[in-house]
């Protein structure tokens, strides 16, 4: 079937067409489709078409709805609520946790970067084990040279 039918009024899939079989056109689109009807033999199979379609639907088995289904449409709606309050919080609080997050990753860049810079330790280990092997090289007893090396415990307070 043609889409342009060079018709003034427009192609033969015009809505109006069902209008017509249903009786519902004003006088005047009654008398343009008409004159549609006489002129293009396109409208009038459109029609014919249309008119077997709605036939056929109409001639469908009403189907029956499940059990309850009647009752379940006509139920109010249950719609979720939304607590904005709530909701502005969580954001607030997922905020708080990126920024706390962020300040603890700064810190952890400032620390690695700092930290491998100190290079003294109290006490100077390093001068007390120099000592130490010395005197194990001279006493040949290198338990008694770590005496020194302890803080002599504390009893009470």
């Amino acid at each position: 079937m043609r889409t342009d039918m060079g018709n003034p009024m427009g192609d033969a899939n015009d809505e109006r067409l069902s209008a017509w079989l249903d009786g519902e056109l004003a006088e005047d689109d009654r008398a343009i489709v008409a004159a549609a009807f006489d002129a293009d033999p396109d409208w009038r199979a459109a029609l014919a078409e249309l008119d077997e379609t709605r036939t056929l639907v109409r001639s469908l088995a009403m189907k029956e709805p499940p059990t309850g289904f009647l009752a379940w449409l006509l139920e109010e709606p249950i719609a979720p609520v939304v607590d904005l309050d709530a909701v502005r919080q969580q954001r607030v609080a997922r905020r708080l946790t990126a920024a706390v997050a962020g300040i603890a990753a700064v810190a952890a860049v400032v620390i690695a970067v700092v930290v491998p810079g100190v290079t003294r330790v109290q006490p100077a280990l390093a001068t007390d084990v120099r000592v130490h092997q010395a005197g194990v090289a001279a006493s040949g007893d290198p338990v008694s040279g770590l005496a020194p090396l302890a803080h002599p415990p504390r009893f009470g307070r």
